[in-house]
């Protein structure tokens, strides 16, 4: 009687303390021991880790920079021909003003070029002839289309001048009148490094 009141003792003592060790003991002591022996259980907290904090992954806590960087390598693989237009919108965008520039003077030298060719029609004793003018350019801007191409515009005003007089010498130093008047707009391309009408 002495010898299990002792064995349940021990067994009890461990159970008690929760000390790992005291399961083996009690293994060790025999079947008597492990009749009164209750296995240790773990608290439930410790058991589902629920209601323990969790330590940060490193997913969660990758700075917004790297994700973002992750994100262009990936498009730099898929969209290869995007990138390599955005840098050529640069270059064409930088030339577009001095390229609008160009044109206005092309204009002016095609109003010129008009006038010297005038077809005068004698009608009712007066010599009458018109000819195409062109006023100065108002819009000139570069941008991209939805592929990333590089697209140019430019916008001026197209008139349409009425000569009249007795002779056709008079008739061009005299006051020319608009007969019409055409808000034009024209379209141009960027390729191998020049923007093309």
């Amino acid at each position: 009687m002495k010898k299990g009141a002792l064995i349940v003792a021990v067994v009890t003592a461990a159970a008690y303390l929760n000390v790992p060790g005291g399961c083996v003991a009690g293994e060790q002591l025999g079947d008597a021991a492990s009749v009164y022996a209750k296995p240790a259980t773990a608290a439930p907290d410790q058991a589902s880790g629920a209601d323990q904090p969790q330590a940060p992954t490193s997913q969660s806590s990758a700075p917004k920079k790297t994700l973002r960087q992750k994100v262009r390598s990936l498009a730099a693989k898929i969209l290869p021909g995007r990138l390599k237009r955005d840098l050529e919108f640069k270059e064409a965008s930088a030339q577009f003003p001095d390229f609008c520039r160009h044109w206005a003077q092309n204009l002016r030298e095609r109003e010129r070029d008009n006038l010297s060719k005038l077809v005068f029609t004698l009608k009712d004793g007066s010599h009458t002839a018109t000819y195409t003018g062109y006023g100065e350019v108002t819009t000139c801007e570069a941008h991209q289309s939805k592929d990333g191409f590089s697209i140019g515009r430019i916008s001026y005003e197209e008139f349409i001048y009425y000569l009249v007089g007795p002779s056709p010498e008079e008739a061009v130093r005299g006051e020319k009148k608009t007969i019409s008047n055409i808000h034009t707009t024209e379209i141009f391309r960027w390729e191998n490094k020049k923007w093309f009408h």
